[in-house]
């Protein structure tokens, strides 16, 4: 059974964190619509469940989990990031350096955010690898980031049209490999990287790499 929306919304907001533990223990005990809508089983596992227990946090997703599309709270996650990233505050670096390593992991179509933006924060020095962003002071990192604008929102808020419009669509699936597994619906031309530029490395099989702008 399909649970209601604004239950969705609460099981949605315990994942990602924007609900403690605690407090979903306390919505749950306050409302009784999900010894309804769930199998006993399943309701059980849940008024059971020790919420005040040390890896209560480590758990807890795992029951949530099986009541909701994967799909979905993957979306959820992505666009979250992309949106905070849109808001430049003080976590930008840091999830410039995130969206590096989900391209990393599978998704391919974060390339112009990971191989841009985000590579270009983790290894500032690209061209000798020996800066990180920790070894940039105050003013080269602020310069750095300034050096984004205005191409990095673009980018960003193309991502996340991406997600909007079924672009690009997130099963919340992993691979043998461990890596995230999508679905894209992307033209040929929407997939061209514009963040990054690729050179071919090798003369005589052509094969190609990327290089930062």
């Amino acid at each position: 059974m399909t649970l209601p929306a604004d239950i969705q919304e609460i099981f949605f907001d315990t994942l990602s964190g924007d609900k403690t533990v605690l407090e979903f223990e306390q919505w749950l005990y306050a409302d009784k619509r999900l010894e309804v809508v769930l199998q006993p089983d399943d309701y059980l596992e849940l008024i059971s469940f020790g919420y005040k227990s040390d890896t209560a946090k480590k758990w807890l997703p795992r029951l949530l989990e099986k009541h909701i599309d994967k799909g979905e709270l993957e979306t959820r996650r992505i666009r979250k990031l992309l949106t905070k990233a849109l808001n430049r505050n003080k976590e930008l670096p840091e999830i410039l350096m995130t969206f590096y390593d989900l391209y990393c992991k599978g998704y391919n179509f974060l390339d112009n955010l990971g191989l841009g933006y985000g590579l270009r924060v983790e290894v500032p020095g690209i061209n000798n690898y020996v800066e990180t962003w920790s070894d940039l002071n105050e003013a080269e990192q602020n310069a750095l980031l300034n050096s984004f604008y205005p191409d990095l929102e673009s980018e960003i808020n193309k991502v996340i049209s991406w997600l909007d419009t079924g672009k690009v669509i997130l099963t919340g699936i992993k691979d043998e490999y461990n890596h995230f597994e999508y679905i894209d619906n992307r033209t040929e031309l929407e997939k061209q990287p514009t963040g990054y530029k690729v050179a071919t490395i090798d003369s005589n099989t052509q094969k190609p790499w990327w290089k930062i702008w």
